[in-house]
């Protein structure tokens, strides 16, 4: 099972590759190091593509994800964005930083329900220490449900690599 998996993920890895014409393999890197994570997991992320400086993802709330009123919790939404605009940074940096949040505004539009939702995200500032990404999600029916603003720290890749 997990080398069935290992293969489905290194295909996708090179389709994508070839969609936004990567010429070294720092997208596969960050990727993988994405994939490593267990939001990742649970929100079943994949990058899909990035145009016009926009990164664009799919992201499943599973029943694990749900309210009381059978909507998505929001704090599982402000994890959502949290992730992609995070592996936004990490591959726009080429796998050499990841930001460290120190704040994330979410507004809340509408519900989401159960099931497959687009993400998207776009840097808006990349300084030598602190960058600023916006993140959004869409429901099915492709409306803004939910828009957040991150603000982190970078970290060196590196220095998260050494303190493994």
């Amino acid at each position: 099972m997990t080398s069935s998996l290992f293969m489905i993920f290194n295909t996708y890895i090179k389709i994508i590759s070839k969609e936004i014409d990567v010429e070294d393999k720092s997208l596969e890197k960050s990727l993988k190091r994405a994939n490593s994570g267990g939001t990742h997991k649970l929100l079943k992320t994949k990058f899909l593509n990035l145009e016009n400086d926009i990164y664009k993802f799919e992201l499943e709330f599973s029943k694990q994800c749900l309210n009381p009123f059978n909507t998505v919790q929001g704090g599982m939404i402000t994890s959502a964005i949290d992730e992609i605009t995070s592996i936004s940074v990490n591959i726009f940096t080429k796998d050499k930083y990841l930001p460290s949040s120190t704040d994330i505004h979410t507004t809340f539009h509408r519900p989401l329900s159960e099931g497959k939702v687009i993400g998207t995200a776009k840097i808006i500032k990349l300084g030598k220490l602190i960058v600023s990404i916006e993140g959004r999600l869409f429901s099915p029916s492709g409306k803004v449900a939910a828009s957040g603003l991150h603000t982190a720290i970078l970290v060196k890749t590196s220095q998260i690599d050494q303190n493994k």
